[in-house]
């Protein structure tokens, strides 16, 4: 009888049938039996990862994932196997427990030559690949490297002079951008981009379309590794204009990377930069040097993190300071009473200044705090079988778990109901340093922390310190609204239209 039944059915009606019960089940299993089913979130995040990659598309995934957490908590279900966290007590657990916490494969979007220090979820390659590259970024080897920060320092100063001079209204965040390249264009590349003597946006790097393209690929990562080798033929036009301008940056990079390694050896110049030192690096336990390949992708991770991040950094302070004219006052008076004038020429040395310099590093931080740059979920594997407690849960293993800087530096649990303030002293209150440096991640935390740190603030202080001692910097808009936009790295959307004057001494 069902027989005869079935066989008075359409295959195409039995299909859709199936399919339907298919998706009933799936759902209802996601829903309510998976292991995660216990956590809060959207429907559709617990059904499929599509909800992840709508949060980069909308270039506020920052604020999206903090919303997220206001309505269901200090955890939520983010994807089918995501958990998104902002708790003081999850910071540890996710970033502190080592190799039972592994990168994710959301990294697998950012490979562009091989997995490099950032995106290595390998975390033997990671060991090996940090022994080879500790050195050169130590404190040590970036004052003996200050020179690079200096010349490019100094092209910054003349270029406000010139502002100074002719009373020119100009965009400091494309300065600030122009500042960042050239440094990281000669620490990565021995190359210099002259980017603040030519004075041509279009010369800057898409860095912000490799990132987004890195972040929608890293959102899905059933796809992967797939759909990065399937994109480049689909006619998407938006899709292969990410596409192309990756590709640009790569080239730049392997031009350059080849350049210097065919002509160092016959260099008069041994001076050091971080490429220098990664040609040079070997593994201390075995001697083993990095490939061209290797240094390519190393290098093309030292300009896409360390100059756009420095930028938007600077820019955000910047924006922060011009609009709190009290607190760029008292930092200006830090400044002056704690820096002698320098002569044309000159640049102060990185060596003590963020010790002698306390309010300033409470701006620097604050600024970390209330508006970070580094926006995506920072993701990291449960491995251990019995799976890890995390925030007073017990998160099964193969969970994708994450902090958001956004949504942790804003969590009024932590930082109070002024987390939207913009308020330095907040550092400066006798053990609120101590107490809150652990929930403040502008470079990351624990084993895989990014090993630029000393890059970033070296970079942050020349530029602090020059435009604050030797200049009255003033925004044309001073009742501007802050609005950011973030492709996985936010930064201000927008100019910052200001106007410069010397100083008199």
């Amino acid at each position: 009888m069902i027989v005869s039944v079935l066989s008075d059915v359409s295959p195409i009606l039995l299909l859709l049938n199936f399919c339907f019960v298919l998706a009933i089940v799936y759902l209802v299993y996601q829903r309510f039996l998976h292991p995660l089913a216990r956590f809060p979130g959207p429907l559709v995040a617990s059904l499929t990862d599509l909800s992840k990659f709508s949060y980069f598309w909308s270039l506020q995934i920052d604020k999206q994932l903090f919303a997220l957490h206001e309505k269901y908590g200090p955890i939520v279900r983010i994807g089918p196997n995501d958990l998104s966290f902002y708790g003081a007590d999850a910071v540890a657990p996710i970033y502190k427990s080592g190799r039972v916490m592994t990168k994710s494969h959301f990294y697998d979007g950012f490979t562009t030559f091989k997995p490099n220090l950032f995106g290595s979820k390998d975390e033997d390659l990671h060991a090996l690949r940090r022994r080879q590259m500790a050195h050169g970024f130590s404190t040590a080897s970036m004052t003996a490297m200050e020179t690079v920060f200096d010349r490019h320092a100094l092209n910054l100063r003349t270029k406000l002079d010139k502002y100074a001079e002719t009373g020119e209204i100009f965009d400091l965040k494309t300065v600030l951008a122009f500042y960042a390249y050239d440094v990281l264009g000669e620490l990565a590349f021995s190359t210099q981009f002259n980017s603040q003597v030519q004075d041509d946006p279009e010369l800057l790097p898409p860095i912000n379309d490799h990132i987004f393209l890195a972040s929608l690929y890293g959102s899905l990562p059933s796809l992967l590794p797939y759909s990065m080798r399937w994109s480049q033929y689909l006619p998407i036009p938006w899709l292969q204009g990410l596409m192309r301008s990756r590709l640009k940056i790569r080239n730049t990079v392997s031009e350059c990377v080849g350049k210097e390694i065919r002509e160092q050896t016959n260099r008069p110049d041994k001076s050091k930069n971080l490429l220098t030192q990664l040609i040079a690096a070997t593994d201390p336990e075995t001697g083993a040097k990095l490939t061209e390949e290797e240094i390519c992708s190393e290098a093309f991770a030292f300009l896409v993190a360390g100059s756009h991040t420095t930028s938007g950094t600077l820019t955000l302070l910047f924006y922060h300071l011009l609009h709190n004219p009290n607190i760029y006052k008292r930092l200006v008076a830090e400044l002056d009473h704690e820096l002698p004038v320098l002569e044309a020429g000159s640049v102060y040395p990185y060596t003590g200044l963020e010790n002698r310099l306390p309010f300033t590093m409470a701006c620097i931080r604050e600024n970390f705090r209330r508006t970070p740059v580094f926006t995506m979920p920072l993701t990291r594997n449960v491995t251990k079988a019995e799976g890890l407690e995390i925030d007073g849960q017990i998160i099964p293993q193969g969970t994708t778990c994450a902090i958001t800087n956004y949504a942790l530096q804003h969590n009024p649990a932590i930082w109070g109901g002024d987390h939207d303030t913009f308020d330095p002293d907040r550092w400066l209150a006798e053990g609120y340093t101590k107490e809150k440096v652990n929930y403040l991640m502008p470079f990351g935390m624990g084993h895989r922390a990014c090993i630029g740190r000393n890059v970033a603030m070296i970079n942050i202080l020349k530029c602090v310190t020059i435009i604050g001692r030797h200049f009255s910097l003033e925004v044309m808009d001073p009742e501007e609204e802050l609005e950011m936009e973030t492709v996985g790295i936010g930064e201000k959307k927008g100019p910052l239209m200001c106007k410069i004057v010397r100083k008199r001494e």
